[in-house]
């Protein structure tokens, strides 16, 4: 989160998409753990 925090400091993106991309990143990650979760089960 931290490397991706500063690359979108460097790139310019403003504050608001920062915190969307930051949330659509945690989704994504959620979501394919209890993908890969319920696979295995």
């Amino acid at each position: 989160m931290g490397v991706m925090n500063n690359g979108m400091s460097l790139m310019g993106v403003g504050i608001d998409w920062q915190q969307t991309i930051k949330g659509l990143v945690l989704l994504l990650a959620v979501a394919f753990d209890v993908y890969s979760k319920s696979k295995n089960a």
